[in-house]
């Protein structure tokens, strides 16, 4: 029999556990089961689950760590790249904060979690981490300028071990960029090696084989974060089980308005934000463009990884699109590793609904403020593989001292999820290599003189 995708197994799991769940929920209520064994079975699903969260934790600091730092050294020369890096970078950090601010707003205006109760959240859960806001009258300013000096560590080993992800993001791209100055020798300054060409070709030789290091390690990442997110059904299994047969069925309502404001949110960004972009930065036709772009669209859509829908998005952007090579050939590998629009969208959603959820806590628009910076660092460095946004996801937990308790039940409803934001994310990427595109010439120029 062939095996099942892991979607289905995701599904079958949540199904079992609603099934196994809802009865004993319904018969502790009428008095047919005792209640004390009902609560036993919730809690092994419970246990079952906070191992499979756990192991997702885990991945957490090398993954970002890999990832960021693999991402930045693949981007060749800083210097030569010039004009179109940069445009690059601030086009898609300017898209994912459009798709986060939009993620905010439906968020707070739908609520998805507010007067829901489904057990799974503790205000003293275990590894309930301090509030990232001590004070509500800081102001935003204030916020803000603590945030910005808390994300340069003091010890960057140390902050890793903490879980302090903002300061470990920081210094991983800080690390990238300088890895890429002394292989390229780009080091501005004096040097002890500036004046000896052996130094210097040593130094660039050591930073090659640093490089090569961290690209395996993000190699090696990817396949344990493969392997972990296989468990999941197990983990959705047991979460599901424990809601279910805690809270019956409170759980499903919840998760559907938290689905539901999901997909608005996403079906603005990509059908009225990015189009809107497109047309008045790239002067192109939204609907042509898009269907240009619909074989990567749908293999975006059914397959959920960026990563492996690259070489079609490159095929549709160039061949179909009409997108220079010299500008796809950067721009959409690029967009693949830092731009992730739907990720970033999602993340801010689901921790918001994560906050609702929780008994006892009501985000400041300031802590909203962080969930949102943090969403926008942590997309940067989500992998482009399936489900790689939920680990993120237990960045921008920690970001604002939310428990992390939920995210295994979140799972049962990411597969769906997880193939728009993909889509997006795509969209997003080929939208940014037709903008790019057409100032190419100028891009060129500038970099020439640069």
């Amino acid at each position: 029999m062939k095996k099942l995708k892991l979607h289905h197994q995701i599904l079958i799991a949540m199904v079992l556990g609603a099934l196994i769940g809802l009865p004993l929920n319904w018969a502790a209520a009428n008095g047919s089961v005792d209640a004390e064994l009902v609560a036993t079975i919730a809690d092994v699903g419970k246990k079952l689950g906070s191992i499979f969260l756990r192991l997702l934790k885990m991945l957490v600091v090398p993954l970002i760590v890999s990832s960021l730092i693999s991402g930045v050294t693949g981007m060749g020369n800083l210097k030569k790249l010039g004009a179109l890096g940069g445009r690059t970078v601030l086009f898609y950090m300017s898209t994912s904060a459009l798709a986060i601010f939009t993620g905010l707003v439906l968020v707070n205006i739908i609520q998805p979690g507010v007067g829901a109760d489904l057990g799974l959240i503790e205000a003293n859960a275990e590894g309930h981490a301090a509030p990232a806001v001590s004070s509500e009258d800081q102001g935003l300013g204030g916020v803000l300028w603590a945030q910005l000096e808390g994300m340069i560590p003091t010890n960057p080993l140390k902050a890793a071990a903490e879980g302090d992800m903002l300061p470990v993001i920081f210094f991983s791209i800080l690390l990238g960029i300088f890895i890429n100055a002394v292989e390229h020798d780009e080091v501005e300054g004096e040097a002890p090696y500036r004046d000896e060409p052996h130094e210097k070709a040593r130094a660039s030789a050591l930073a090659a084989k640093l490089r090569e290091f961290f690209e395996g390690l993000f190699a090696v990442m990817m396949r344990m974060t493969l392997f972990v997110i296989a468990l999941a059904p197990y983990g959705v299994f047991g979460f599901m089980l424990y809601a279910c047969a805690g809270r019956g069925f409170s759980a499903f309502q919840a998760l559907g308005m938290y689905a539901l404001t999901v997909a608005i949110a996403l079906a603005i960004h990509a059908f009225i934000t990015l189009p809107l972009i497109l047309r008045t930065f790239g002067s192109r036709s939204p609907l042509e463009h898009a269907r240009a772009m619909t074989p990567a669209l749908l293999t975006a859509f059914s397959t959920a990884s960026s990563n492996g829908t690259l070489p079609l998005t490159m095929q549709c952007v160039e061949e179909r699109a009409g997108v220079s090579n010299k500008v796809s050939s950067f721009v959409l590998p690029l967009g693949a590793t830092i731009n992730m629009d739907g990720t970033a969208l999602y993340e801010v959603v689901a921790v918001l609904f994560i906050a609702q959820l929780t008994p006892g806590v009501d985000l400041t628009i300031a802590q909203q403020v962080i969930v949102a910076l943090t969403a926008l660092l942590a997309s940067v460095g989500a992998a482009g593989i399936p489900h790689a946004g939920t680990v993120m996801m237990v960045v921008v937990l920690a970001a604002v001292g939310l428990p992390t308790s939920a995210v295994g039940l979140i799972l049962a409803v990411d597969r769906v999820l997880d193939m728009c934001r993909t889509t997006v994310n795509v969209w997003s990427d080929s939208i940014a290599a037709a903008v790019i595109g057409r100032f190419a010439d100028e891009l060129e120029d500038e970099g020439e003189r640069a």
